[in-house]
């Protein structure tokens, strides 16, 4: 055993081995002899964890000690950084450890636990505060069913999931469905009037290009926002991105229309890459202070966030309207036009039939307005007959 001094530091340092792990340490003294006994201390609790660290993966069958800390770490390295949006699952997993505690185990999180956690959840809205960067809790009655679903109940239930079926931990299997808030079924909102002119004048040429892409070909924001690789002009289709599943992307073709391409062609020269890009408004000075020239950069899925919250949302430009709507609208006209719903399933991407069901309400209208149209003219061969609307007089 022996000490030493570092130049970078005016306390004395130790350093051993055990079993193959080399430690290097900080005394935290000035004096030799003091240094000599504290590293004999070092030693001896360092050996001390290395035998609880044994102790504790003996019981779990090998494996470290199931606690949310490890096991967030391990799904954030698996499955979370692959994520669409990586950041807003992060927060999630993080919010939901500062809740549990770094170093419960998974096995101790009970059923109660988890329903006092919803309810907890439902009253706060979650921050990161700038200064510190830490989650910050605000309390809110504001806080929707959804909000509590999709960044709570569904994130614990992926790390349940994964800690009993890829890990092989002895979890408890809760009945999740117990614990999701109601949500409302999701509404099919359509651009109607002269909403879909409007939106386009207020948020300009670039993103009112992107716009218009969207409504033509009913893609989310972030599939929308394609390369020029992604389009095969020889066969006219174009392979958009899908919501990603288990962490891994996924991607659907669809067909090109020459109204769809025309849109897309308007954006030719702009972008070596990307196909949806916007002008610069400060492009900055040079450094001899001349200005430089505005660039053409790829709009991203923040960036179209963001001028959609100030020119359209706040703004009052077709009120409840949000970008999402682009895909009912044209879901909505693609299955009013055909009445064919498998068609709309396959331009709007969705694996399953029940979701693309949604806009069978469609072709209900279409059928009162047939029985009607078709009672009208019963009534206009014979008059004696008596309308249904008129029964009471």
């Amino acid at each position: 055993m022996s000490v030493y001094k570092r130049p970078d530091s005016s306390f004395y340092w130790c350093e051993f081995t055990i079993e193959g792990d080399r430690f290097r340490l900080s005394t935290g003294q000035t004096e030799r002899r003091a240094a000599q006994l504290a590293e004999k201390q070092l030693k001896a609790e360092a050996k001390a964890d290395r035998a609880a660290e044994k102790a504790q993966r003996k019981t779990w069958g090998g494996k470290p000690a199931p606690t949310m800390g490890y096991l967030v770490e391990l799904y954030w390295e698996e499955v979370g950084k692959h994520h669409a949006v990586p950041k807003t699952t992060w927060r999630s997993l993080e919010w939901l450890v500062d809740h549990f505690g770094v170093d419960t185990l998974i096995t101790e999180i009970t059923g109660q636990r988890i329903a006092e956690m919803v309810a907890k959840r439902r009253g706060i809205r979650v921050e990161r505060d700038r200064k510190t960067t830490a989650l910050r809790e605000v309390p809110s009655d504001k806080v929707q069913n959804a909000t509590v679903n999709r960044y709570a109940v569904d994130p614990l239930r992926k790390l349940f999931l994964r800690a009993r079926d890829i890990w092989g931990y002895p979890v408890m299997s809760p009945k999740w469905g117990q614990y999701r808030l109601r949500e409302p079924e999701e509404r099919v909102r359509e651009a109607v009037g002269t909403e879909e002119e409007d939106i386009v004048a207020a948020l300009g040429p670039d993103y009112g290009r992107l716009f218009r892409f969207m409504m033509a070909a009913g893609c989310r924001a972030q599939g929308a926002l394609v390369t020029w690789q992604q389009i095969d002009r020889l066969s006219m289709l174009i392979r958009v991105k899908n919501k990603g599943r288990d962490g891994q992307a996924r991607f659907y073709t669809i067909p090109l229309t020459q109204h769809q391409l025309a849109i897309l062609d308007e954006g030719l020269g702009h972008h070596p890459t990307h196909v949806f890009t916007y002008e610069q408004r400060r492009p900055g000075k040079n450094a001899d202070g001349t200005p430089k020239l505005p660039q053409r950069l790829p709009i991203t899925e923040n960036g179209f966030k963001t001028q959609w919250r100030r020119h359209v949302r706040n703004a009052g430009i077709a009120e409840g309207f949000r970008r999402h709507d682009t895909r009912h609208t044209m879901g909505t006209r693609l299955v009013r036009t055909t009445g064919n719903l498998k068609l709309a399933q396959k331009q709007l991407g969705h694996s399953r039939i029940e979701t693309t069901m949604r806009y069978a309400h469609v072709l209900v209208e279409d059928i009162r307005a047939g029985v009607e149209a078709m009672e009208k003219a019963q009534v206009a061969r014979n008059p004696h007959v008596i309308h249904p609307r008129s029964a009471k007089k």
